[in-house]
């Protein structure tokens, strides 16, 4: 039995929407407008969906520790670096990016080593690998309390949201479900799979009533209910 508001989803019969050669070795991939951002081990690649002119438009930099993952917002680049504990962050600019910036304000010193991902509505939210939810809004911690998820969450959340997403997506793979709360912590819904499959990331189409899992390599998309 499944509590209320929760949904039991096959995802060995989920339609496999995407994938191929090559995923397996980026690190991040983010899109805004017709433009696609894969973060590589050399930098920030830029792939104009519209023509085949790929190129490097941010260089490794020698700050950087281990950077986690990537994400596009207002046209800047944000880069989540977990051995460093820093959101490093690139400007648009009229001739593409500045030079790296930090995101943090220098009193706020979080330990993000355990970050497992980076999320953002305006706002950064992160979820780490023992089970914590971490916001941060305008440079500085904004602590972020959830209620009534049953059961509690597992170890390595993944969080989805924007500024277009009006709920939290949480991504728990530790007990194969997707959590649904409210940006005040309000727990709305939860999405429930059986099976071996562990998700390494997912994306949260609202509008389209999506929610897709990337699996090792391929793309499984389920119906939000």
């Amino acid at each position: 039995e499944y509590s209320s508001g929760s949904s039991l989803v096959d995802l060995k019969t989920g339609k496999i929407i995407g994938g191929g050669t090559g995923f397996e070795q980026i690190v991040a991939v983010d899109a805004q407008g017709n433009t696609v951002y894969v973060l590589t081990p050399n930098g920030v690649l830029q792939l104009p969906t519209e023509t085949k002119n790929t190129k490097l438009i941010i260089n490794k930099n020698n700050e950087w520790g281990n950077v986690k993952t990537m994400i596009l917002f207002g046209g800047n680049v944000y880069l989540l670096d977990t051995t460093k504990s820093r959101i490093w962050k690139y400007i648009a600019t009229n001739s593409g990016f500045s030079e790296l910036k930090e995101y943090l304000n220098p009193d706020t010193l979080p330990d993000l080593s355990k970050a497992t991902g980076m999320t953002i509505d305006g706002s950064v939210w992160i979820g780490t690998s023992d089970g914590k939810i971490q916001r941060f809004s305008q440079g500085k911690e904004n602590t972020f309390v959830y209620k009534g998820v049953d059961p509690p969450f597992g170890k390595e959340l993944i969080l989805f949201t924007s500024d277009e997403t009006k709920n939290l997506y949480v991504l728990d793979s530790q007990n194969k479900q997707v959590v649904v709360l409210d940006k005040d912590g309000i727990y709305l819904a939860q999405y429930i799979w059986t099976g071996d499959i562990i998700p390494s990331q997912f994306v949260v189409a609202e509008k389209q009533g999506k929610i897709l899992l990337l699996v090792a390599g391929k793309l499984y998309s389920i119906d939000l209910k």
